[in-house]
């Protein structure tokens, strides 16, 4: 289910003080874009919001964006496991590539769980090498449209 803009909304302070550059309802149009994280409100680090902060940071997670640019909408995603197969880092070996053997979990970059596809390790994608390596793969390749690339900067 997607996330609300009330939701997230309700778990910001609702000054309306601009410290983070936007009022709380902008800001929290910024949380659910991945364009900023809760900690970009300096009121949520106040031990006051420490509850409403921890849940903002379940439900807008930020490593993804921030490292890659890619996000993975679960509602979308039907689990068929397409976008971990055309990963070129998921397939680096030719025992992987001809299916005589598994890489092991810690150099994968996505894996299905649950039904749904996951990143798993969001340092292994060529788009967060340094420098950067144009790849949308996974995006080119997902039939539902579950995978976005957005600017990370």
């Amino acid at each position: 289910m997607p996330i609300s803009l009330l939701e997230v909304y309700n778990l910001l302070p609702r000054t309306n003080c601009k410290k983070c550059e936007t009022i709380c309802m902008g800001f929290a149009a910024k949380l659910i874009s991945r364009e900023a994280k809760p900690e970009d409100c300096p009121l949520l680090l106040e031990p006051v919001y420490k509850t409403n902060l921890e849940k903002l940071r379940i439900l807008c997670p930020s490593t993804e964006k921030e490292l890659t640019g890619l996000i993975i909408e679960d509602d979308k995603c039907t689990g068929c496991g397409i976008c971990v197969v055309v990963c070129e880092e998921n397939r680096m070996n030719e025992d992987v590539i001809y299916g005589k053997g598994g890489r092991y979990n810690d150099e994968l970059v996505l894996r299905v769980e649950g039904g749904k596809v996951r990143l798993v390790d969001a340092t292994k994608c060529k788009r967060a090498f340094d420098p950067p390596e144009f790849c949308r793969a996974c995006v080119d390749h997902c039939p539902t449209g579950a995978i976005e690339l957005v600017s990370s900067s």
